[in-house]
């Protein structure tokens, strides 16, 4: 590793979204051609909640890849109240890794969701004894009297009156807590997180953007929606540590340009065409380039039982931006974050893959 360079185990996508169909085909192999492997999200439509719907959602996958590429992606349940405890056990060996929750409502494709969590009794259960991993979306969405929560403090709430039940209810449940992004998760992991047991993913958007910055710019609307400048420093602070128990999870989730630039704008940032450099760029900043490797390559493959990549892949200093839309063979538009014209306003990205 120089000040311009370095060299670390190819990347580990802890949570990424693919969609279905033209869309998953245009935007899966960029994935696969810049990670080994990744945590694949199942809300698609409709949602996974078998092993059948979850190996036919890995056969679309693998089919849009070129002959020869190594790329694994992990397939995941969706909790749903149709999702039976007995796939539970059987996915554990049909190669399901986890099972992600969605508050209902709260997001893309959540309408199948629990409002709560702790409403999931029986399979928490059945997930705990198994040893099948929780992927946490760590919002409340809305409250007992059925009152929208802010979208603002939906993880403040989590963290605050939901997550400690949790934990006490089913403590040796494997739980990671996804995309964190506020200075409460922050502090809440820095103090309970463990190796193997309480994880969190952090995306490169909430690492680099503040909400100051971003509530009028549709490519960088997502939920959880992008916190304050001071959520964010915290966020960094805890990444510069070099935790064991934090791991990236780039939450890269394409639409159609139709609905980012509708309005309001459809939750979700497209980001694997940039996700690794944004990561490289931020830990740079943060002087903590030594602590890549173990954030990107190592610790998420450690939680979900995964040897990390034997490939490698260097990253030079080196400025580009962002000018072109991935396109689908549909002839949609599909925006990346930090573009050019649609993202901040002539963003210019400073680290790059090496060729």
């Amino acid at each position: 590793m120089s000040n311009d360079s370095i060299t670390i185990k190819k990347p580990f996508d802890a949570h990424v979204h693919f969609r279905r169909g033209a869309m998953l085909r245009a935007v899966a192999p960029i994935s696969a051609q810049k990670f080994s492997a990744a945590i694949v999200m199942p809300n698609t439509d409709p949602p996974i909640e078998t092993i059948e719907q979850a190996a036919e959602y890995k056969k679309e996958i693998l089919a849009a890849f070129p002959a020869g590429n190594t790329f694994n992606p992990l397939m995941t349940f969706y909790l749903t109240k149709n999702l039976k405890p007995e796939e539970i056990e059987k996915g554990l060996s049909n190669g399901v890794y986890a099972v992600k929750y969605y508050p209902y409502g709260a997001t893309t494709n959540s309408q199948w969701g629990f409002r709560d969590i702790l409403e999931a009794k029986e399979l928490l259960s059945e997930m705990e004894r198994a040893g099948m991993p929780l992927l946490l979306h760590g919002e409340v969405h809305v409250d007992e009297s059925e009152n929208e929560v802010d979208p603002y403090q939906g993880e403040k709430q989590f963290i605050e009156s939901v997550f400690p039940r949790l934990l006490e209810q089913y403590s040796d449940l494997k739980i990671s807590l996804e995309h964190l992004s506020t200075k409460i998760a922050a502090e809440f992991l820095e103090k309970n997180g463990e190796t193997g047991k309480l994880v969190a993913t952090v995306t490169p958007h909430h690492l680099l953007y503040a909400r100051e910055d971003v509530e009028d710019k549709p490519l960088l609307r997502c939920k959880p929606l992008i916190k304050s400048a001071s959520d964010r420093e915290k966020v960094r602070g805890l990444v510069a540590e070099g935790l064991p128990f934090l791991s990236a999870g780039t939450d890269s989730a394409p639409h159609p340009e139709s609905k980012k630039f509708a309005s309001p704008a459809a939750f979700g940032v497209f980001n694997s065409p940039v996700a690794i450099e944004l990561y490289t760029q931020v830990f740079d900043e943060l002087n903590a380039l030594d602590k890549l490797e173990e954030f990107l390559s190592i610790n998420g493959p450690r939680f979900f039982g995964i040897e990390p990549s034997k490939e490698t892949i260097t990253l030079v200093k080196n400025d580009w931006q962002v000018t072109e839309p991935v396109v689908t063979d549909e002839g949609v538009n599909v925006w990346p974050i930090a573009h050019k014209e649609h993202g901040l306003g002539n963003e210019t990205i400073h680290w790059q893959i090496a060729i």
